[in-house]
C-alpha cells in the first residue's frame, strides 16, 4: 500500500521500514525483488491470488483465506494495531458512540477498517454514513481534512495513522475500536521453497534484534502522545528564526559532510535558535558549546552564530570520525555521535563496553539506549573508565533530536509555509 510505512515520503531514515524488512528477505535468499503497490489492499490480495505476485506485505490486512481456493502461506503475525477514531478539534470529540448516529465517517479504502465501522454500525441504534476513501493512503486525505473541519470523524487504522500523526495538528484521537488489525506476510504456497525460506528469515530476525531494530530506527522516537503545542513552536521558530542561520547551516554542513537538517534539529534541540542561549551548565550560544570545547576549536566567541554552528558541525563530524574504531554503521553511528555531544565521548565509548558485558549488540542505537540508564547506578558506572553519567538524559537528548529532524524532513516536503525555509536546507544534501 502507498502508506508512510512502505513508501516513505516524509521519513529520512531509508527506503520504509516494511520494504527493509523485504530488502533484508531477498538478501537472505539470493534473489531478485519486484516490487509493486497497488491502491488498496483487495486488489493487492487479488493479485497474489492470481499468480501476479508471490508475496503480499499485509499492514494491517486480515483476508478470509476461505475466500479462496489458492494454497496461501500465513507469515508471523510481527504486529498488531487497532482502528482508530479522530475528530477535528474544531468539533466536538467523541463523548460516547451514539454521537455516530447521522454523521458522516471518513474511512480509508481498508477491509479491515470497513469491518470495523460495519460492526460498529451494528451496535448503535442508527447508521453513522460511511465516506470512503479512493485507496488505503492516509497521508493525503487526512491532510485535506486536517485543514476541513467539516468532516468530524474519521476512522483509521492506527499503524499507518501513527508516523504521520505529527503533521496533523488539527486531528486528534478520541477512541479505539476493533480487534487488532494485523501486520503480516501473505505468500504463495506453490512457489517452491518461499515458505520454508520466510520461516527460516522471521525466526533470524525476531532472534537476533534486525526486527526490533528496525522499529527502533523509524518508530522509536515518536512519542506515545504528540505535543502539538511544542510543535506550533518549532514551527513558528523555523519562520522567524532560522533564515538568520541558513546561510551558515548550508555552509557548515557542506564543510563537514553533515545532513543539514540534521545539523538543524541538533541546533534546535540544543537552543531553540537563540544565539544568546545559556544552561544551567554554563554551555552558551546556538550549539551550546563549553568553554573547553570551545578552545578545542578554536572559537573566539560561543555567542557568535557562525563560530557556534561551524563549531558544533566540526564538534559533531569529530565525535563521528572517532567512532570509526568502533564498529557502528549507518544512521546508528549519528545517534552515537550525538549521545557523545551530550554526554561526551568516554562515556559513550563506557556505553558500548557495557553492551558488550549484558550481552547486547555495542554497535546499535536500540541496545545504547537500553544501557546508556544502566550509568546512572554505580553497579555499572563503577566498572567503567568514565563513570557516572546522565545516562537517561543523553537518550532523551538524542530521541528528540530524531524527531525535530524527521518533524523539518517532512515539513520541507509538505504544503506549508514551513516548506519554504527548510527545502533549502534539505536540498543542500
Amino acid at each position: 500500500m502507498n502508506i508512510e510505512r512502505v513508501f516513505p515520503k516524509l521519513s529520512p531514515w531509508g527506503p520504509g521500514f516494511e520494504r527493509e524488512l523485504v530488502d533484508e528477505f531477498i538478501k537472505y535468499t539470493g534473489t531478485n525483488l519486484d516490487i509493486k503497490a497497488y491502491p488498496t489492499h483487495d486488489l493487492a490480495f487479488e493479485a497474489l491470488v492470481k499468480g501476479k505476485a508471490d508475496i503480499m506485505l499485509a499492514t494491517g490486512y486480515n483476508p478470509d483465506l476461505k475466500s479462496t481456493t489458492t494454497p496461501l502461506i500465513k507469515g508471523p503475525v510481527y504486529e498488531q494495531n487497532q482502528a482508530v477514531m479522530l475528530h477535528h478539534i474544531l468539533r466536538f470529540e467523541l463523548r460516547t458512540p451514539f454521537e455516530l448516529c447521522d454523521q458522516e465517517v471518513f474511512v480509508p479504502a481498508h477491509s479491515g477498517l470497513e469491518q470495523t465501522f460495519n460492526n460498529l454500525s451494528e451496535h448503535l441504534a442508527c447508521t453513522p454514513t460511511m465516506v470512503r476513501g479512493k485507496n488505503s493512503a492516509h497521508l493525503e486525505p487526512l491532510l485535506r481534512y486536517n485543514n476541513n473541519k467539516t468532516m468530524r470523524f474519521h476512522l483509521v487504522e492506527y499503524g499507518a495513522f501513527k508516523p504521520i500523526r505529527p503533521f496533523l495538528h488539527k486531528l486528534r484521537i478520541t477512541d479505539y475500536f476493533g480487534d487488532d488489525l494485523e501486520y503480516r506476510w501473505y505468500m504463495r504456497k506453490d512457489v517452491h521453497g518461499l515458505g520454508h525460506e520466510a520461516e527460516d528469515y522471521w525466526h533470524l530476525i525476531t532472534s537476533n534484534g534486525t526486527l526490533d531494530d528496525l522499529k527502533e530506527k523509524y518508530f522509536g522516537f515518536i512519542p506515545e502522545e504528540t505535543d502539538f503545542y511544542d510543535l506550533y513552536s518549532l514551527r513558528k521558530d523555523i519562520r522567524e528564526k532560522l533564515p538568520l542561520y541558513r546561510n551558515y547551516i548550508i555552509k557548515a554542513a557542506k564543510k563537514y559532510d553533515i545532513d543539514p537538517l540534521l545539523l538543524t534539529a541538533v541546533m534546535y534541540q540544543e537552543s531553540h535558535f537563540d544565539p544568546l542561549a545559556r544552561s544551567k551548565t554554563g554551555v552558551r550560544g546556538l550549539m551550546q558549546l563549553t568553554t573547553d570545547t570551545a578552545q578545542l576549536l578554536r572559537l573566539t566567541s560561543r555567542l557568535d552564530p557562525k563560530q557556534s554552528i561551524y563549531g558544533g558541525a566540526r564538534y559533531i563530524k569529530f565525535l563521528w570520525n572517532k567512532l570509526d574504531s568502533r564498529d557502528v554503521d549507518g544512521w546508528d553511528r549519528w545517534l552515537f555521535a550525538l549521545a557523545a555531544y551530550n554526554q561526551g565521548l568516554g562515556h559513550v565509548y563506557d556505553a558500548i563496553e557495557i553492551a558488550k558485558y549484558t550481552s547486547k549488540h555495542p554497535g546499535t542505537w536500540r541496545s545504547l539506549k537500553q544501557v546508556f540508564p544502566l550509568l546512572t547506578r554505580s553497579k555499572y558506572h563503577s566498572k567503567t573508565k568514565h563513570g557516572y553519567t546522565r545516562g537517561y538524559e543523553a537518550v532523551d537528548y538524542v530521541d528528540s533530536i530524531r524527531y525535530y529532524y524527521y518533524i523539518m524532513n517532512g515539513l520541507a516536503i509538505l504544503p506549508g509555509l514551513e516548506s519554504d525555509y527548510l527545502a533549502p536546507l534539505a536540498g543542500a544534501r
